[in-house]
């Protein structure tokens, strides 16, 4: 025991404070113990963002950096645009997205009476340029850090009825920036 000069307490603060910290070290130990996953788990999310992108598989990305480029380069500039629902040549969802982030987005198909009716109101809308956007598949490389997506494309109805959008085909790949558009070439045929 300590003895503090001039303290009313002089024999009684040591012992007390002793006392507390034995009794609640347990307690700390436990609560150490149970955050150690929480500071490991920052601890590999810090190393995760200091190397840079994750790009796999799984990742849609390239799908709508691809689906955006193509729209950058067809000519005339659609207005709105159009996806082969219910088909496999349907734009994937995150293409999809960028197709609507671009204007009005309509599904084309199914039957003929299905897509009479679209037709029927993309006229009652206006003389617009519209895009029937073909998604005809991507292939991945590189354990799924080179993908290439090919997509093309023709009008529907108004003045450019049947035009046809070139296919191409987009190798995007991931570097330690993300997900960058790599190469165009135009599909054979196109």
């Amino acid at each position: 025991m300590t003895v503090i000069p001039d303290h009313p307490m002089k024999t009684r603060i040591r012992p007390v404070l002793g006392c507390t910290l034995v009794a609640l070290g347990p307690t700390f130990l436990l609560l150490s113990a149970c955050s150690g996953g929480g500071d490991s788990a920052a601890k590999t999310k810090a190393a995760e963002l200091a190397a840079g992108p994750s790009c796999v598989s799984r990742d849609t990305t390239p799908v709508s950096l691809a689906v955006r480029e193509f729209l950058k380069t067809v000519s005339p500039t659609a207005q709105r645009y159009l996806s082969a629902a219910g088909t496999d040549s349907a734009v994937p969802e995150d293409g999809f997205k960028v197709l609507q982030d671009k204007g009005p987005t309509y599904f084309y198909g199914g039957d003929d009476a299905a897509k009479a009716k679209i037709r029927e109101k993309l006229a009652s809308v206006g003389p617009y340029a519209s895009l029937l956007v073909v998604f005809r598949g991507k292939t991945e490389a590189e354990n799924g850090n080179r993908v290439t997506v090919r997509l093309g494309g023709h009008y529907i109805g108004g003045e450019h009825e049947g035009k046809v959008a070139p296919g191409k085909a987009y190798e995007v790949q991931c570097d330690t920036t993300g997900w960058k558009i790599a190469t165009t070439t135009p599909e054979p045929g196109a």
